[in-house]
């Protein structure tokens, strides 16, 4: 019988690109992918051993697999993914601290207490604001 095993090629935030390679068997039928999570579930049918699905959801968890009948057995293997989180890049300006020289150092005590109140309450905005 067929073996195989998903190889991962690229995760990003919105996309989920895998491959798998067959050893040993012969195929009796199209490979048959899946992705699902949550509500959602695609389904495709393939000769080729690679596949990617697009516009899913960011820092979201996935199930995929791979199935193919060979010697009128089903094969399948399947593996849980998630996608990358989106990653916002931006400057903050802080006009209610007064700025001390030890903030300059990410590893000293002050900047760490600073960044640790600082995370707080953006964290609690958040949460009102939702």
């Amino acid at each position: 019988p067929i073996a195989f095993s998903i190889q991962l090629e690229n995760v990003t935030s919105t996309m989920i690109r895998y491959s798998w390679k067959p050893q040993g068997g012969t195929r009796d039928s199209p490979y048959r992918v899946r992705l699902w999570g949550g509500s959602r579930e695609i389904q495709r049918s393939l000769n080729e051993t690679s596949t990617a699905f697009e516009n899913l959801l960011s820092d979201h968890e996935y199930q995929i697999s791979v199935d193919v009948s060979t010697c009128s057995k089903n094969i399948s293997t399947s593996l849980t993914v998630r996608t990358a989180a989106e990653v916002f890049n931006g400057t903050t300006r802080i006009i209610n601290e007064v700025f001390i020289p030890e903030y300059e150092n990410k590893s000293s005590r002050a900047f760490k207490e600073f960044e640790t109140k600082f995370i707080e309450e953006v964290f609690c905005l958040g949460i009102l604001n939702q």
